[in-house]
């Protein structure tokens, strides 16, 4: 895989996508930060009750309350994550798709939230090991949600145990490619997270491009069966997209 020419085919896609990602990146941060205000809302007016009121079964049933609305805003935000992983994938391959896609898989919130918990668990469970073999793990169960994307029917477990074949030898190069956005990284912290609404979509998009990289490709059929490097030397990745170069 030649990492440079990936991350330009990235670049390539984001500039021909409708609306640009920085801006469906921007809802994401909007819906993400309301659902915090939100909560803390909640917390605040609990906490203020119970202090006035000086009822210690007031602030329990607050921070009762309040652990639901986390685990129900979490698993709300968890599918609009999802769809925002669905989005960049779709921008890649130079795909029709918008900010919609965010809100389109609420539909499928049970299975989203069962191979969530199914990873996170087992990543846990690997890290209790000096931390080690919790990368690992972490970098074998990175395609699952691609290829739950790309195939709604398929069931948790053969998410993830296709997500392990796709990464079977290719550990070390995935981890490189993170690696690589480092300076991107800084450059947020330094931009007080302004910078983000380009990076975070930027590196998204780039994550969707290796996930192809690592299937079948088909010169007959784009990238809609897998990615192959020269797209940035002016590759048509989608033959059906007149306005793709």
């Amino acid at each position: 895989m030649n990492r440079a020419l990936l991350k330009q085919d990235a670049k390539n896609a984001m500039s021909m996508a409708q609306p640009h990602p920085v801006l469906t990146t921007l809802i994401l941060f909007v819906v993400s930060i309301a659902t915090t205000m939100v909560l803390n809302f909640f917390g605040g007016i609990f906490g203020f009750t119970s202090a006035i009121l000086g009822l210690e079964s007031v602030n329990a049933f607050g921070v009762f309350v309040t652990m639901m609305l986390s685990i129900i805003v979490g698993l709300l935000l968890g599918v609009v994550q999802f769809g925002y992983t669905v989005y960049c994938l779709r921008v890649f391959k130079q795909e029709d798709t918008g900010i919609g896609e965010l809100f389109a898989w609420f539909p499928m919130i049970l299975k989203i939230w069962g191979l969530t918990l199914w990873m996170e668990l087992f990543i846990f469970l690997w890290s209790c090991l000096c931390g080690i073999p919790g990368i690992i793990a972490a970098l074998r169960y990175s395609q699952s949600f691609y290829i739950l994307a790309e195939n709604p029917d398929m069931s948790i477990r053969d998410c993830v145990n296709e997500s392990k074949a796709l990464m079977s030898g290719r550990l070390w190069e995935y981890f490189v490619l993170q690696l690589s956005f480092i300076l991107w990284g800084l450059l947020v912290s330094v931009t007080c997270g302004l910078a983000s609404l380009y990076v975070t979509p930027y590196v998204y998009v780039t994550y969707a491009g290796y996930y192809l990289s690592l299937k079948p490709y088909d010169p007959y059929d784009g990238y809609n069966n897998g990615y192959q490097d020269g797209y940035a030397d002016g590759y048509n990745a989608n033959p059906q997209n007149p306005n793709a170069f």
